[in-house]
This record gives C-alpha cells, sequence and structure tokens, in this order.
C-alpha cells in the first residue's frame, strides 16, 4: 500500500530502530529531492547523493545578463498535483507567478496566436479552423472523462497504452487539430514526434486541456524549489554512484561503489534518468530492465540574454512559441522570459531545439551552437544577433522519457513485481508522464513504499 497523506510515526518506525543505517537517495532532480524530504519528515535519516555540483538537475535556474534561464523545465502547472505541495510546505506558495498564456504557433511563413487563458482565440487567432470545429468539438466531448483521471501517475492510463498516438489523435480530433496544434505541442513541450508515443501522451493533453489549467513560475526562477528542498536536506555533491549492489542475505545493507569510496545504507532509492541507473544497477530484474529500456527525446537549450526586453509586438507578444515539426526550421520552441515573469527585470530567451536537431548537436561546441539557435530565430526576430549580450548552451542527453506503446502496463509490472520490502526502488522520470509533476510522484511514490512496506 502507497500512503496518499503524511506518513504516521507508527509507519516511519518500521524504518527507524535503534542502530539503523541511512536511506540513500542517489540523483537530486525534483524526483529525488522529493523522496527524500517525504523520507526525512517522516523521521528517516537520509542522504542524497548528486553528481553534479548542485541541486535540481532539469528543474535548475541560472543568472544570465540581467535574468534568469530556465535549464530544463521551463514552468508549472496548476494542473499538477505534487509539486504545489511541496510549494506550500517549504513557503514558496507566495512566489508563484502567473505566466502568459499567449502562445504563438509557427509554420514556415504561417503563424497562429492564442491565449490558453481565453479559448475562443483558438478560432479567433486562425488555429482552429471552421472545417476542423466538428471534429475537434467531438474529441473534446468524447474524451472529457479523461480529465477525472490523475495526470502525474501514468499507470491509471493503460487503457490507452497500445494505440498509436498519431492515430488515436487524428481519430479523436480530427486530422487538422492534430496537425495545427497536437504535433507542435509534442514537438515544443517534449522534443518528440506524436508518432512515437502511444496514446497516453495525446490523451493526458487532452486531460490538462479540459482542466484548463494555469502555467505558472517562482520569482527567482523555478530553480527556487528544487535549492529549497536541498536545503532541508543532508545533500552531498560532485559523488558519481558508479555501482549499487542488493543484499545476498534479508536485513544486510546495500553496497555502493561510488567516485568517494564505498558507501552502505538499509536501502537506497534510484532517482537518476534510466541511462545512469541502468549503468549503476547490478543484476535487475526482468520488471527493472523493462522500465529502464525506456528511450528520451534529447535536447539542447540556447538562453540568450538580450540587452532590452522585447517589445510588446515581437514575436506575436507570445511567452511560448511552439514550432511545428513540419516546418524547415530546426527549432521546438522559444520561451520568452519577461512574459513569464513580468515582475522581473532583464530579458532571456530560451531557444530549444528539435530533438533529432539536438542530438545531431550534443557534442557540438557552445558557440556552434549559439551561431545555430540566434540564425534559426533570426527570421522570427530581425537584427537578433545585435540585441544578444550574453549566451548560455544547456545539454541533455535524456530530456523526457517517451511514452512508447505498452509503457504504462510495463510500470505497473514493475510496481507489481516489486518484492515486499525490497531495499532498493526506482524513482527516475521513465517510471511516468514526461513533466516534472509525475517525476516528483515518482519519488513520493517510492518514498511512501520505502516507509510502508521496509521491515524493522
Amino acid at each position: 500500500m502507497v500512503a496518499d497523506g503524511p506518513v504516521s510515526a507508527e509507519e516511519a518506525g518500521h524504518m527507524t530502530g535503534a542502530g539503523s543505517d541511512e536511506v540513500i537517495v542517489v540523483g537530486a532532480g525534483i524526483s529525488g529531492l522529493t523522496a527524500a524530504f517525504r523520507l526525512a519528515a517522516a523521521g528517516l535519516n537520509v542522504k542524497v547523493l548528486e553528481s553534479g555540483d548542485g541541486p535540481g538537475g532539469r528543474m535548475a535556474t541560472r543568472a544570465l545578463g540581467d535574468g534568469l534561464m530556465e535549464l530544463g523545465a521551463q514552468f508549472l502547472s496548476t494542473g499538477y498535483q505534487i509539486i504545489p505541495e511541496l510549494l506550500k510546505t517549504v513557503g514558496l506558495s507566495d512566489q508563484v507567478v502567473k505566466v502568459s498564456g499567449r502562445t504563438l504557433v509557427v509554420a514556415d511563413s504561417r503563424s497562429w496566436r492564442f491565449d490558453t487563458d481565453r479559448s475562443w482565440t483558438f478560432v479567433s487567432g486562425g488555429l482552429v479552423r471552421a472545417r476542423d470545429m466538428p471534429a475537434a468539438a467531438r474529441g473534446m466531448w468524447s474524451t472529457r472523462k479523461l480529465a477525472t483521471r490523475p495526470a502525474s501517475d501514468v499507470v491509471p492510463w493503460r487503457d490507452l497504452d497500445g494505440h498509436e498516438g498519431l492515430e488515436w489523435a487524428r481519430a479523436s480530433f480530427g486530422s487538422g487539430l492534430t496537425r495545427r496544434l497536437l504535433l507542435p505541442s509534442v514537438n515544443g513541450l517534449f522534443f518528440q514526434e506524436l508518432a512515437g508515443n502511444s496514446a497516453v501522451l495525446p490523451g493526458t493533453l487532452a486531460a490538462f486541456s479540459a482542466r484548463r489549467p494555469k502555467a505558472f513560475t517562482l520569482r527567482g526562477g523555478l530553480g527556487a524549489l528544487t535549492t529549497a528542498l536541498a536545503a532541508k536536506l543532508d545533500m552531498e555533491y560532485d559523488v558519481r554512484v558508479e555501482r549499487v549492489q542488493r543484499p545476498t542475505s534479508p536485513g544486510d545493507p546495500v553496497s555502493l561503489a561510488t567516485s568517494r569510496g564505498a558507501r552502505q545504507a538499509r536501502a537506497v532509492v534510484i532517482a537518476t534518468p534510466a541511462a545512469p541507473a541502468t549503468r549503476m544497477l547490478a543484476d535487475p530484474t526482468p520488471a527493472e530492465r523493462a522500465v529502464l529500456h525506456t528511450t528520451y527525446s534529447c535536447e539542447v537549450l540556447v538562453g540568450l540574454a538580450l540587452a532590452e526586453p522585447l517589445a510588446a509586438d515581437e514575436l506575436g507578444g507570445a511567452y511560448g512559441v511552439l514550432v511545428s515539426p513540419e516546418s524547415s526550421s530546426p527549432l521546438a520552441a522559444i520561451a520568452v522570459y519577461s512574459r513569464a515573469d513580468a515582475t522581473a527585470g532583464g530579458e532571456v530567451l530560451t531557444v530549444m531545439f528539435r530533438g533529432d536537431v539536438s542530438r545531431q548537436l550534443m557534442t557540438a561546441d557552445d558557440a556552434t551552437i549559439r551561431t545555430q539557435a540566434i540564425d534559426a530565430v533570426t527570421p522570427l526576430l530581425p537584427g537578433l544577433a545585435d540585441r544578444v549580450i550574453e549566451s548560455q548552451v544547456s545539454r541533455w542527453q535524456e530530456a523526457l522519457p517517451y511514452m512508447h506503446l505498452g509503457h504504462a502496463t510495463v510500470v505497473q509490472r514493475y510496481r507489481d513485481h516489486l518484492p515486499t520490502a525490497s531495499p532498493v526502488l526506482l524513482a527516475g522520470d521513465y517510471l511516468g508522464l514526461p513533466w516534472s509533476d509525475s517525476a516528483a510522484f515518482n519519488g513520493r511514490w517510492a518514498a511512501d513504499r520505502l516507509i510502508t512496506e521496509h521491515p524493522a
């Protein structure tokens, strides 16, 4: 059983007997920090090992010029379940800033503007054509019940697991809406192709849309949350975990080989992406091997700090620009910092390349990537090169997990086959949906499983 609310002292007592060793969480992204924070709140002795020099992973923020660059995740949503609770717990709820809903979809010489806060603009802005409306309306009506499902746990979406995503979207919403909105959204938000996913991805996007959530950020950037969580935990940075070995006898500790020597712990939560988890986990079970086989999109982001904020009419006044994957542009999306947090100074454009282009650029030097980013945006912002005062490149070999056919079923099988009192638990984003709240859910799930099922 997994606890939905706070863990009781009695449950925590299963792990906190006299002389008990620490729990080690590997990875200080939002999943690992959520797991560690929940375990520590239950009274457990927890240490977090992170290979980088700070917390956050793909939820981290850096100063750039007079503004901020989000190095991975660009915004949060009121449709999330776990992260809003964390913000309240660490005292950051008053730092929430609503992000502009204005969006521009670009497809070569054509573009459409809409505002996610004003549903009629999908039609008035030209995105949804008259001939697309009957199919789109039928799709929204037929999928309305999806909005009642949890948006952070992939398992309840198993009924869509066997349907190919592009085919399901076309059958549900028509080819017009799929081509003009869903394809650019999947490209711009996840750096993926809809055809590479199951119907779980467009199904969850439809559920989000039906709830009409609002996007938001935090004053100081999204990294304010991961920094606040880490400040309350026992963190150790610049430690690379090379091997995690289960005990051969019940009750013996888990052994870890790290770049700073051997470690032992009563239990270990591995909260990294699939590739490092695969490298470090000795003798994975078939169920573990299956979830770790998840593939990811690749992403290169470039922050371009400008001398002055964009004019109100530049980029259509949009916070986010979504680029059609059918266009000739190498881009997936652009995020405009001043339109995410209008209270902040400075301007940063975060330029995101398409997944396939990112893979090609992964080993290129920063100067080359910067030049390609400026060249790609210049048709939308003439004279951009002369306005850039500073830049930063962020690379993610594993950006976001694909929802391949059967993925939700594979995750369910992992949970079902996890032995009672397992001393090693997985909590990476490959166990969920491709957004930060689902990663946080995976961390919470692993923590609750550990607390409630591990013997004294």
